[in-house]
């Protein structure tokens, strides 16, 4: 399984946060056989700089030019700044099929990660 999650920009409060709870959790989405990748148009060295300067276990993906945002439907595009990937995660199967899209994340980061894991249990389950 993977846990799929786009954020808009490295080094950003909502994005460190959104990091360093998926990195709390990291064992837990092992112990259920499946990895974390974040992913934004981040340059390779920013999203490198990040993962070590928060310690962070697992992938993280720069789409620089968005097409992978795209691809997801999670580009945003905000006139005089460019496009970002909007924050969304997406948990998918080992067949590669998408199974559950979060939308609604900004309004939940404090407890994003673990609201995954709950789906993630909850779609292995069945």
């Amino acid at each position: 399984w993977t846990v799929l999650y786009f954020f808009p920009g490295a080094f950003t409060s909502g994005c460190t946060l959104e990091a360093r709870k998926f990195q709390e959790d990291v064992d837990k989405y092992h112990a259920l056989n499946s990895q974390i990748v974040g992913v934004s148009v981040d340059s390779v060295d920013k999203n490198s700089a990040f993962c070590r300067e928060e310690k962070l276990d697992f992938f993280m993906l720069t789409d620089e030019g968005g097409s992978i945002s795209k691809a997801y439907g999670s580009s945003l595009s905000i006139p005089g700044f460019g496009t970002f990937s909007n924050r969304q995660t997406y948990i998918i199967d080992p067949q590669q099929n998408v199974r559950w899209v979060f939308v609604d994340v900004e309004s939940h980061i404090p407890r994003h990660s673990a609201e995954v894991l709950e789906k993630l249990k909850e779609l292995q389950a069945v």
